[in-house]
């Protein structure tokens, strides 16, 4: 009985820690590789810095992310539900609790103010060539049209970059309309549309609510909801207009991305 009394009291302690002891160690290389994980599916809500925005809740103060060990927590906290709709293997889930944990110990280790991380580095007139040449800005912006005075409305260098690095649709009170983020102003008629085409029907293109792989539905420029099972013979076209944005995540290099910012500064 005594044994028993004593391995109930030691479960008991147990249970009521507040997270594990001992830190866990970072593996900067794998860090590395969840720096890019968390630049894919995680910054637009979480931020650059894994501090939080209006749109996610801050990393470095979360219990889950200071409790978890090799990706122990976050796993079951980010199964793809809700705002979250990535599908993680192991191994990323494990790069990516090196990364916060990497940001963690960052934070801990300063808590003095810092400012933010010099990103007009790079040569304007390079930048220019870049958006009017190989990024093929060109083809959709326009410096002295939907970008004349970026600068201005998105002051921040940092936050100029990251606009166009990981823009997003943002929706606007009209039917799914959007305007992408890299615009800093609301409303427009940027969104993302869907043409699907049953057999025997004509094609019905909207904007995209929700697609997944047995339902896509979409809203008519009428505002009629409609919604489709996905099976044999239907077919399924999504437009995206970001979607030269996220190609160009796999072509810039630091020099373009710097440069291209160092032009997008001077459009006040």
């Amino acid at each position: 009985m005594g044994l028993v009394a004593a391995l109930l009291l030691s479960s008991g302690t147990a249970f009521a820690q507040g997270g594990p002891y001992e830190r866990q160690r970072i593996d900067n290389a794998a860090a590395d590789r969840g720096r890019a994980i968390y630049a894919k599916h995680c910054i637009n809500c979480h931020g650059s810095t894994a501090k939080g925005t209006d749109r996610g809740p801050d990393l470095i103060r979360s219990t889950v992310v200071l409790r978890d060990r090799l990706g122990n927590a976050i796993g079951p906290a980010i199964r793809p539900a809700g705002a979250h709709q990535a599908t993680l293997s192991s191994p990323e889930l494990v790069d990516l609790s090196h990364f916060l944990h990497q940001r963690v110990e960052a934070v801990a280790s300063n808590r003095n103010p810092r400012g933010p991380l010099p990103v007009l580095t790079g040569d304007p007139e390079a930048g220019r060539a870049y958006f009017n040449g190989a990024g093929r800005c060109s083809s959709c912006h326009s410096a002295a049209g939907d970008l004349a005075g970026i600068a201005t409305r998105i002051p921040d260098a940092a936050n100029l970059q990251q606009r166009f690095l990981f823009p997003v649709l943002r929706p606007s009170t009209s039917f799914g309309a959007a305007v992408s983020n890299i615009e800093g102003r609301r409303g427009g008629a940027k969104q993302v549309e869907v043409t699907v085409t049953v057999p025997k029907q004509s094609p019905v293109t909207g904007a995209l609510v929700r697609i997944d792989d047995f339902v896509v539905s979409l809203r008519e420029p009428s505002g009629e909801y409609r919604a489709f099972n996905r099976g044999p013979g239907v077919t399924v076209v999504v437009n995206d207009p970001l979607a030269a944005h996220h190609q160009l995540l796999d072509r810039y290099t630091d020099a373009d991305m710097h440069d291209l910012t160092a032009y997008l500064a001077r459009l006040k």
